[in-house]
């Protein structure tokens, strides 16, 4: 029995060993195998070496833009190619021209600054060890060439050889003629509307490859690759809600003036290619400072033209040249994209692109896709009806249907004041921000400006009617005690820590007549300069008033003062309710005792005994070392000797007699810190009454005059505004 009993034992713990190997050999299959619970996706561990870009989201305070948007897959390995095919440093080209093709003998459209007779070019160098041979001159020259003049330079051989027969240079090719078909009539209609060389095409091709959706590291965008500004100067929108360079046809229009303002200025189209990569500012110092307006004599020479610039134009006439003869470079069986077609319809204002679909009778990411430069996927709120792209065949459909699809959409529009953020108008309707962010697509805040508008929930009752926004207190409960206050401040939608604002200023008095004093809280975004131009004084006098360094930027929440004149309209702005402002001297005793009740402590002296040390005197009031170090500005590292007066915060109103004083010398108010006790242990009670005295002091602040004066907080008076003719600054009297 016993001997049958050790043989089922072993052979029970050989059968173990033998499904522990066959889940170690077989993995995945073993565990897909098994009835195990589903469980959630995990976000896959970062790689060591890899970036967080939340972290340095958190540290920068701005979004990493410069890599938020990774290069096509096509541009990338594009890049990749020229690097390796292109050295910079001046190095010799990979491929050279073939000394049997002179450029005037082949066919085309000549002129401009390519056609450089053969004496007056500069020497061809010699080909570079294990360069590829261009193709031979007969099949050159049964090419079609594209209607804009073309130059047989080296970098174009190198770039058709690279799309001919690179398998990496094919599939780059492939997808962009295969997505070509999707705009290439509404490009071509644009371009023979203004009399420009329909193969302009080939450059929307190179810059973007065809994606809507691209933007380059500097902040081009859109199929054309506009930047902000000269996509502004050529009438595309390009605001919080629209992008106009991503709508293909209006961005195709604007760059076809743009390129014919170029071609106007410049006369040759190897410029305004140059001109349109690296601004026709650059090009034109280049060509005054080489006095030669040849291109290809401008990109021979140290700081001519961007490096890039000198591949730009090659890389066009290659784009062009193959998409002219797509079968004789193995391209013919490419099926390219459907046309970009669509329905126009008219949208209301705020109607998000899922209840234009719903309405339509397609598919949301379809409509979406029809309408790249709707941001958010939803039209401006605060405009008329929008022209909005649906697909072909359902815009009767939906303007059948669109009234009853917006039956459920119960949003209100709200224009931003200077200074306002989501929290204030999610505070003053009693929303979340969540749902606000939701809504309006937000995805960082700081895009959000002033004069923006944004939908909210519409207001379910009349009671909610309230002006938004505001942090004065409602007339229930101006003129009650703290107590009460406090109360009411608990309930949504204000927001308990909206009390009191300690606003610390200079230690200087200003008078003005004829002015008042306002305050405004920094957000995420502003300068300077801004919030004096929207409070009608100057950079530097809110230098003068308030502790700013001028060449720093200014952090969100940080409070100014600013001295306005009398006839300031302040309805444009985000301006704090005076009356929860308490004002004091920068590093006054008043600021240094009122900013440690505010984070639940007491400021107290500690005079120091024989043999104390900053550890234990840390652990004594729940201090590190560097705490202590850090709050009187002496190394971590420094010695206590008998006398030496510390600064502690305790997180206790009790403390032994002959080690502490109060928080400042002299007589104590008891609204502002608890009184010293003898030498004892404090018992529960005490403690914890000790530990409500910084909060209820934190309290009584609430309502006191913004001039910090030593006036109990019952008796200050309730000021609408400070006047400015009194002196105001913040000295302690």
């Amino acid at each position: 029995m016993i001997v049958d009993r050790l043989k089922k034992v072993r052979i029970h713990r050989l059968l173990l060993m033998l499904a522990s190997v066959a889940v170690v050999v077989t993995g995945g299959a073993a565990v897909a195998a098994s009835p195990a619970k589903p469980q959630k996706p995990t976000t896959p561990p970062r790689d060591p070496g890899e970036e967080s870009l939340s972290e340095r989201r958190a540290v920068r305070g701005a979004p990493v833009d410069d890599v938020s948007v990774p290069e096509t897959p096509e541009l990338r390995e594009l890049r990749r190619f020229e690097e390796q095919a292109f050295p910079h440093g001046g190095a010799p080209r990979p491929a050279s021209v073939d000394p049997s093709l002179p450029a005037p003998s082949l066919p085309g459209s000549w002129g401009g600054s390519g056609d450089v007779p053969p004496e007056l070019r500069s020497p061809t160098p010699p080909p570079a060890a294990g360069a590829a041979v261009p193709p031979d001159s007969d099949w050159l020259r049964a090419l079609k060439l594209p209607d804009f003049p073309v130059r047989w330079d080296g970098q174009v051989l190198r770039y058709l050889e690279y799309f001919k027969s690179d398998p990496k240079g094919r599939a780059v090719m492939s997808n962009w003629l295969r997505r070509a078909g999707r705009y290439r009539d509404v490009f071509d209609k644009v371009l023979v509307r203004h009399g420009l060389p329909r193969d302009l095409f080939y450059l929307a091709m190179i810059e973007s490859g065809f994606e809507s959706s691209a933007k380059s590291r500097v902040g081009a965008g859109g199929v054309w690759q506009f930047m902000p500004g000269a996509a502004r100067a050529y009438g595309l929108e390009v605001s919080y809600w629209i992008d106009g360079r991503r709508d293909p046809e209006r961005a195709a229009d604007a760059a076809a003036r743009y390129l014919k303002d170029l071609y106007v200025r410049f006369g040759s189209w190897y410029l305004v290619f140059a001109a349109y990569n690296a601004g026709y500012g650059a090009v034109l110092r280049s060509i005054t400072n080489y006095n030669t307006n040849d291109y290809w004599e401008l990109i021979k020479h140290e700081s001519g033209l961007p490096w890039e610039s000198s591949l730009y134009v090659p890389k066009i006439l290659a784009a062009a040249i193959v998409g002219r003869n797509q079968g004789a470079f193995g391209f013919a069986e490419v099926a390219p994209d459907p046309p970009f077609a669509y329905d126009e319809v008219d949208v209301p204002a705020g109607t998000t692109l899922a209840t234009v679909a719903r309405a339509a009778g397609a598919k949301t990411e379809v409509v979406e896709a029809l309408n790249p430069s709707l941001l958010r996927s939803r039209t401006p709120p605060e405009r008329g009806t929008s022209r909005v792209r649906v697909p072909v065949g359902t815009g009767a459909v939906y303007t059948a249907n669109i009234d009853k699809a917006r039956s459920a959409d119960k949003t209100e529009t709200v224009v931003l004041r200077f200074g306002e953020t989501l929290d204030d108008v999610a505070r003053g309707r009693g929303i979340a921000v969540r749902e606000l962010r939701r809504l309006n697509g937000v995805k960082d805040s700081s895009e959000l400006r002033a004069g923006t508008a944004i939908v909210v929930p519409a207001r379910k009752t009349a009671l909610a009617s309230a002006s938004r926004g505001k942090d004065t207190p409602d007339k229930e409960t101006a003129g009650k005690d703290d107590d009460t206050a406090g109360d009411a401040a608990a309930k949504p939608p204000a927001a308990a820590d909206d009390d009191t604002v300690l606003v610390a200023v200079p230690d200087r008095s200003f008078s003005y007549d004829g002015r008042e004093r306002v305050f405004y809280r920094a957000r995420d975004g502003d300068s300077l300069d801004e919030i004096a131009d929207a409070f009608g004084v100057r950079s530097d006098e809110l230098v003068e008033w308030n502790n700013v360094d001028p060449n720093a930027k200014l952090h969100p929440r940080m409070v100014l003062q600013i001295f306005v004149r009398k006839d300031f309209d302040p309805a444009g702005v985000m301006l704090l309710d005076p009356t929860k402002v308490r004002v004091v001297t920068l590093g006054s005793e008043e600021f240094l005792e009122l900013e440690t009740a505010r984070r639940g402590k007491k400021r107290l002296y500690y005079t120091a005994k024989d043999g104390d040390t900053l550890a234990k005197l840390g652990r004594r009031y729940g201090l590190t070392p560097g705490d202590l170090a850090r709050i009187n500005r002496f190394s971590y590292n420094t010695e206590l000797h008998q006398g030496d007066r510390i600064v502690v915060y305790s997180p206790t109103g009790d403390a032994p007699h002959e080690h502490t004083m109060g928080m400042t010398p002299g007589k104590k108010r008891p609204e502002r810190g608890a009184v010293t006790a003898p030498a004892r242990a404090p018992d529960a009670s005490a403690a914890a009454n000790a530990k409500k005295k910084p909060v209820a002091a934190v309290a009584k602040v609430a309502k006191v005059d913004s001039k910090p004066v030593k006036a109990d907080a019952k008796t200050a008076p309730k000021v609408e505004k400070t006047k400015v003719a009194d002196k105001t600054g913040g000295k302690k009297k």
